[in-house]
C-alpha cells in the first residue's frame, strides 16, 4: 500500500480479522481503523472494531464506535439497547438515559422500538412510564396480542386491575 500509494479497506479489514483471531487486538484495532477510514459505511468493520475494543477493555472507545455504528444504523433497536447497557455499566447515567430515549426516537412509528423501551422501563421498575409505550405497541400492531398483553401486565403491576381487564 505504501509503495503503490493505494490502500484497500478490504485488505485492512482482513488483516484486522486475522489479528483479532490471533488475539492481537491492538494491531487489529489499527487495521480496522484504517479499513473504516477507507470504507466508513461498512457495518462489519464497525462491529469488529467494537469487539476488539471490548477485548482490550477500552469501554470509552467501544462506546464511540457503537455511537458511530448507531448513526449508520439508526433503526437498529438492539444496537441502541447495547449502547444504553454500555453507558450504564460505565456509570454514565445521564448518557445512558439519553441512549434509552433514542431507542424510540429512532423509529417512533415502529412497534418494535416502543416495545423495547417499554420492556426497558419495566426492567428499571418504571412501570408507569412503560404503559404509554405498550399502548402504542397495541395501536401499531392491533392484530397482535403482544401490545395488549404488555399493557395489561404493566397495569396489573401498578394495581390497575380494572384497566387491565378492559
Amino acid at each position: 500500500a505504501a509503495e503503490m500509494r493505494l490502500d484497500s479497506p478490504i485488505v485492512r479489514k482482513a488483516l484486522g480479522q486475522v489479528y483479532a483471531e490471533q488475539r492481537a487486538h491492538e494491531k487489529a484495532v489499527a487495521q480496522f481503523r484504517l479499513a473504516h477510514a477507507g470504507q466508513p459505511n461498512d457495518e462489519e468493520t464497525h462491529r469488529a472494531l467494537v469487539a476488539s475494543c471490548d477485548a482490550l477493555r477500552w469501554p470509552d472507545e467501544a462506546v464511540l464506535q457503537v455511537l458511530a455504528l448507531s448513526e449508520l444504523l439508526p433503526r437498529d433497536v438492539p444496537l441502541r439497547r447495547d449502547l444504553y447497557e454500555r453507558l450504564r455499566a460505565m456509570g454514565k447515567t445521564d448518557e445512558a438515559e439519553r441512549a434509552a430515549t433514542a431507542i424510540v426516537e429512532a423509529a417512533p412509528t415502529e412497534a418494535e422500538s416502543h416495545q423495547a423501551i417499554a420492556a426497558l422501563r419495566q426492567e428499571q421498575d418504571r412501570w408507569q412510564e412503560a404503559v404509554p409505550h405498550w399502548r402504542r405497541v397495541a395501536e401499531l400492531r392491533a392484530l397482535e396480542p403482544t401490545g395488549l398483553l404488555g399493557l395489561a401486565t404493566a397495569q396489573l403491576h401498578l394495581g390497575q386491575g380494572a384497566d387491565a381487564k378492559a
